[in-house]
């Protein structure tokens, strides 16, 4: 039977470090600008070592980003309920290209986080 990860890890010992919170933010968004965890960061800084690769990141928060998409939705609704009350036909042409780029800015958004639109 496979062991799992964790009991797999090369690395067993921790060490610790204690860092004023602008160090410490300061570490975190070196180590995301750079797509690494803390400790690899770390281990770079003083032992000198690359890490491995790059560790995959989240794109975005996906909760902001549902809520996102679920505001485009709602502005083009309003578009379109806006563009049945009025009967000014350069009003409705301005909708019509609105719903449009917000059509296609939602497709955008869900192809960037890998998902099907």
């Amino acid at each position: 039977m496979a062991r799992s990860g964790s009991e797999n890890r090369q690395r067993q010992i921790a060490l610790k470090a204690r860092f004023s919170e602008a160090e410490a933010e300061l570490v975190r968004a070196q180590a995301d600008a750079a797509g690494v965890p803390v400790a690899g960061l770390i281990r770079y800084a003083v032992l000198e070592q690359t890490p491995l690769r790059a560790t995959r990141t989240p794109p975005a928060d996906w909760q902001e980003v549902a809520r996102l998409v679920a505001a485009l939705g709602t502005l083009a609704t309003d578009l379109r309920q806006a563009a049945s009350q009025t009967d000014d036909e350069t009003a409705i042409a301005a909708v019509i290209a609105a719903q449009r780029d917000l059509t296609e800015l939602r497709v955008a958004v869900l192809r960037a986080l890998g998902r099907e639109p």
